[in-house]
C-alpha cells in the first residue's frame, strides 16, 4: 500500500526527549520526531518538512553531536530503524541506521577485511559516512563503492545514486555535510580475507578503545578534528596544557583521552559547550592554534 503525506503526519510524533537518542546522554526534545521504516517513508518525510518549512535534522547513532538543553524546534529524522544489511561475495550492503559495530561483525562473520578499523566505533552507518569516519589508520572512504541517497531539489526529494568519485571524501569531510544528499543505503567494497585474523585485530582495536576508557562515561566522540600541519594530535595538545580534568559542572575533559569531553551523569550540555569554548580559548591563547570542531551543535545555539 502506497504512502502519503498525510499518513506520514500522523505517525510524526511530538516533544520527544532527545538524550535517549544521543551517546552524550543530554539535550533537551525535538518538537516533532519520526523513525521511517522505509526509503519510501524517508523521502516523504523530508518531503514533509520541506512543504511545511519545518526544520529538520537526522539523527544516526547520537554520537558526535550536542543537543541544546531546550532541544530541537524542529523534525527529528531519526533512522535506528532503517538497519537491513545483506552480503554479496566481497561486497556489503548495509541501510544508514545500522550501528558500525554491527556492521564490522557482519563483515567479519562473511570472512571479509577492510572494517576493521571500524571496530568499536560508536555512531550509525550513515553517521560514518556523513563524517567519513576514520580510525588506526583506516576511513570509510577507501571501502564505498556507492551510496543510494534522497536529494533535494527545491522542495521536492529524489532518489540518487552517487558512485566513489561524487561523495568529496576528504579528512572527516563528505558531500553529504552539504545538506542536499541524505545517506539512506552504502555498497561496500571489501577483500576476502583470514576470519580468525580479521577477528584478532578486531579485538586488539577494541580493546584499545576499552583501555583508552571509551566506554566507561557518556560521551560523543572526539570533540574537536586533528590538524595535521601542527603535527600533534589535538588531543596530545590538550594534555600537555595540563587541560585534562578541567570540569564544568558534570562535564569533563577526560583524563585518559584529552580530545573527549565526558558526562560524569549529570551534565548539561551547556556544561559541554562552555568546557568546548574553554578549550578552544586556551589554545588560541596559549599556543596561536585554532582548533575545528568535529562535534555538531544541534538546537538554538545561535541564540546564546
Amino acid at each position: 500500500m502506497g504512502l502519503s503525506r498525510d499518513s506520514i503526519e500522523k505517525r510524526i510524533q511530538s516533544s520527544v526527549p532527545l538524550a535517549p537518542y544521543t551517546t552524550f546522554r543530554i539535550g533537551g526534545p525535538a518538537a516533532y520526531f519520526i523513525q521511517p521504516i522505509s526509503m519510501e517513508q524517508f523521502g516523504l518525510v523530508l518531503e514533509w518538512a520541506l512543504e511545511k518549512k519545518v526544520p529538520f535534522f537526522v539523527l544516526g547513532g547520537g554520537a558526535n553531536i550536542l543537543v541544546h538543553d531546550r532541544g530541537f524546534d524542529g523534525l527529528v529524522i531519526q533512522t535506528e530503524k532503517l538497519t537491513e544489511i545483506s552480503v554479496e561475495k566481497q561486497s556489503i550492503h548495509a541501510e544508514c541506521g545500522l550501528s558500525v559495530d554491527r556492521l564490522v561483525d557482519t563483515a567479519l562473520e562473511h570472512g571479509l577485511s577492510g572494517l576493521e578499523f571500524a571496530a568499536g566505533l560508536p555512531g550509525s552507518v550513515g553517521g560514518a559516512l556523513f563524517m567519513n569516519a576514520r580510525a588506526y589508520e583506516g576511513e570509510f572512504s577507501a571501502i564505498v563503492s556507492s551510496v543510494q541517497a534522497l536529494q533535494i531539489r527545491g522542495k521536492e526529494v529524489h532518489k540518487a545514486v552517487l558512485k566513489r568519485d561524487d561523495l568529496h571524501f576528504s579528512y572527516k569531510q563528505s558531500v553529504f555535510q552539504n545538506r542536499e544528499y541524505y545517506v539512506y543505503s552504502v555498497h561496500l567494497l571489501l577483500a576476502p580475507g583470514d576470519k580468525q585474523r580479521i577477528r584478532s585485530t578486531c579485538d586488539q582495536i577494541r580493546q584499545k578503545r576499552r583501555d583508552a576508557g571509551q566506554f566507561v562515561f557518556p560521551n560523543a566522540g572526539c570533540i574537536f578534528k586533528n590538524n595535521y600541519d601542527i603535527g600533534k594530535s589535538t588531543g596530545r595538545i590538550i594534555d600537555e596544557l595540563g587541560l585534562k580534568g578541567t570540569r564544568i559542572g558534570d562535564a569533563e575533559v577526560y583524563r585518559k583521552h584529552g580530545n573527549f569531553i565526558i558526562n560524569h551523569g549529570s551534565a548539561t550540555s551547556e556544561d559541554v559547550y562552555r568546557l568546548i569554548q574553554l578549550l578552544e580559548s586556551r589554545l588560541e591563547k596559549q599556543l596561536g592554534v585554532r582548533i575545528e570542531r568535529e562535534i555538531s551543535l544541534i538546537g538554538p545555539w545561535e541564540q546564546q
